[in-house]
């Protein structure tokens, strides 16, 4: 018996272990971590990044899975990458959506109607690491933003 209470207490203690270490935030694409800097982004990405704007980069010719991805800007701040975010084709939305259901659940989701504009459909999921929000409006591009959640859903 005392054997058995042994290895339970044991077990216990691993799986608690495990529980408690500190995981690395990912920023969506397996490598990348919120705060990173331009080169260590240049780097995990594997392509070189321009400069869109002030803070902001761009990178073409990616994917995601067998997507292609038509542009992925990136917002730097003072701590490094901050944001990113995807633009697909339209065509990409059902299959990204359906992925993003099926690893974070149902999202909250929302049409917006803007006078003089297409509808515009907005679905969020917040990860307690990260916010991520798909929109489509009309026939543009597919966005796919991520940035880092600010509101762990276990305080709710």
């Amino acid at each position: 018996m005392g054997r058995r209470c042994l290895h339970l207490l044991i077990g216990m203690v691993c799986t608690l272990m495990l529980w408690l270490q500190p995981a690395a935030a990912n920023a969506c694409v397996p490598g990348l971590d919120w705060g990173m800097e331009r080169s260590h982004l240049e780097e995990r990405l594997g392509v070189a990044l321009t400069e869109a704007s002030d803070r902001t980069l761009e990178a073409h010719g990616l994917t995601i899975g067998a997507i292609p991805v038509k542009r992925l800007r990136l917002q730097l701040g003072d701590q490094g990458l901050k944001q990113l975010a995807y633009e697909l084709e339209p065509d990409a939305m059902t299959e990204v959506l359906a992925g993003l259901r099926s690893r974070y659940g149902a999202p909250v989701s929302t049409t917006v109607d803007t006078e003089g504009k297409a509808l515009q459909q907005a679905w969020v999921w917040n990860t307690g690491t990260d916010c991520i929000t798909a929109v489509r409006a009309g026939d543009d591009a597919f966005l796919l933003s991520y940035r880092p959640s600010r509101l762990n859903p276990a305080l709710l």
